[in-house]
């Protein structure tokens, strides 16, 4: 990740790199209300997802949390709903999540969530998107993903006759008999 300024940033920002989507949000927390900070997530790993994510990220300091709005790609492993076999799926992802501290910043006092609260938490002054990352990856994905448009489908040269439990065989017989009168 690559970070790039802040509320008062300038163009000497010290570039850097990371191989996880833990941020670090301590001195954020810190600011006044509308701070901003903007990364570009670069090959990032994090817990739970299989394929690295790239991308860009923003992260905005409001009244009571962090608003974080990200535009992110990753791909994953699938299996084609057509085909039966193993694909690997670009994922485009989008959202706005909320990320809330559980102590103010300036007091060190614990601070009650608003109970209609949705998002995740701020722990130990860093943010995980690990988590809303994966989250949107599994809504992201289709419910029956194709390789391409020339995906050539199941095999169907076997036969489309279905195999008969030798346990049934007998009553065969007697469809096979019914059907002459």
């Amino acid at each position: 990740m690559t970070a790039e300024g802040g509320a008062a940033s300038t163009a000497s920002t010290p570039v850097r790199r990371t191989t996880s989507l833990l941020i670090n949000v301590s001195t954020l927390l810190q600011e006044p209300i509308g701070s901003l900070r903007r990364f570009d997530v670069d090959r990032a790993r994090g817990a739970g997802l299989s394929g690295e994510v790239s991308g860009s990220l923003r992260l905005l300091r409001t009244d009571q949390s962090v608003l974080a709005t990200a535009s992110l790609s990753t791909a994953v492993g699938d299996v084609c709903g057509g085909c039966l076999e193993e694909i690997e799926l670009q994922l485009e992802l989008s959202f706005d999540e909320e990320f809330w501290p559980a102590m103010d910043a300036f007091s060190g006092i614990a601070i009650e969530p608003p109970p209609e609260r949705v998002g995740f938490s701020v722990i130990d002054g860093q943010i995980d998107l690990s988590e809303a990352v994966r989250q949107y990856v599994d809504m992201g994905r289709p419910m029956s993903p194709r390789c391409g448009s020339d995906c050539p489908g199941l095999d169907t040269s076997a036969s489309t006759e279905p195999p008969v439990d030798a346990r049934w065989a007998a009553l065969s017989a007697l469809k096979i008999d019914s059907e002459g009168d």
